[in-house]
């Protein structure tokens, strides 16, 4: 399948007073079309950024200091700010975490879809783009369309704030929509409605989209495939039925043990020991080792490359010594 975004070798670094922040380092991700690509982890391993690198809007003391974003074959990091507005919201749309920071209290949602269209398309008049909005609104189930496109987001409901983001997201018809965390803070009825929303609108509009979330339940749901990323690198790869099936990596194992299971209800909850390490003084070798079960002393001293699991899948691979062949991902 034909690739609609390449990220090769990407490194967003933070230049803090207490040193540099490899937030993403050296991430190799491709999306294909049509597709739903997952990226899962902890908080604080480096997912957001990756995202936030792709839209280019890493702020101050951050910097993309490597690597290459390519859409159709178009360089991204090459792209002046200008060029990167007009791809920003049309091109690539991007729904943030938090619905009701994202959203500008002082605006009707209405108002704010309106303008997200009447920017990209100048040739839209007003009346025009109010109907698109008020559409894109039934398309996403907001009930009433037309009443709620006059609401502040303080007066709706955390779901419906999330329908406007989505419905903000597809208005343009972008090729790629980045999904950070789009169930946060929603209950679980809640949750599976927007995932099934995200999932139906893929498929009706083409459009590819990369999730982001540390919820391996979400991924399962929805994803073709994922990307286990842990302090800032890609721990393993696999297609979604693959890495359930055949996890080859202690962290990923680590995080699946981690789902509560109904089956289990008399035991205590799985918990990955120690903690995230510091990424201002990462470990000398694997960044994993220091909380992984199955660590040898080399794993203290080299770092793994990403290695390819021996299986009946082509694209499963992942950064352990334990599965250390000869065939090494590229980019490495």
């Amino acid at each position: 399948m034909e690739d609609l975004l390449n990220i090769s070798n990407l490194k967003t670094h933070f230049f803090t007073k207490k040193g540099v922040v490899p937030a993403v380092d050296g991430v190799s991700i491709s999306i294909p079309k049509s597709s739903i690509i997952g990226i899962v982890g902890e908080s604080g391993c480096g997912k957001s950024m990756t995202a936030m690198s792709i839209m280019q809007l890493i702020q101050k003391p951050g910097k993309i200091v490597g690597g290459k974003i390519q859409l159709d074959n178009e360089n991204l990091l090459s792209y002046s700010k200008d060029q990167m507005r007009n791809i920003r919201g049309n091109k690539i749309s991007m729904i943030f975490q938090e619905p009701m920071t994202a959203l500008n209290p002082v605006y009707t949602v209405g108002r704010q879809v309106t303008e997200a269209i009447t920017i990209h398309h100048r040739e839209i008049k007003k009346e025009e783009a109010r109907q698109k909005t008020i559409d894109i609104f039934r398309a996403v189930g907001i009930p009433e369309p037309e009443k709620r496109f006059h609401s502040y987001p303080h007066q709706l409901s955390g779901g419906l704030r999330q329908r406007v983001m989505i419905g903000m997201a597809m208005v343009c018809n972008p090729e790629l929509m980045i999904a950070d965390e789009p169930t946060t803070a929603l209950d679980v009825t809640i949750e599976a409605q927007i995932l099934m929303l995200m999932k139906n609108l893929q498929k009706e509009r083409n459009t590819s989209i990369l999730l982001i979330t540390h919820n391996l339940g979400v991924v399962a749901e929805v994803c073709d495939y994922v990307y286990v990323m842990y302090a800032g690198k890609i721990m393993e790869q696999a297609d979604t039925f693959e890495l359930f099936k055949n996890t080859c990596h202690q962290y990923t194992d680590g995080l699946m043990k981690s789902i509560p299971k109904i089956t289990d209800e008399k035991k205590r909850l799985y918990n990955i020991k120690g903690m995230v390490p510091n990424l201002t003084k990462l470990p000398k070798g694997c960044r994993f080792c220091p909380r992984c079960e199955k660590a040898t002393p080399r794993c203290f001293e080299e770092e793994p490359l990403l290695y390819k699991v021996k299986g009946e899948k082509d694209d499963h691979y992942v950064r352990c010594f334990l599965h250390e062949n000869s065939e090494v991902k590229e980019n490495e």
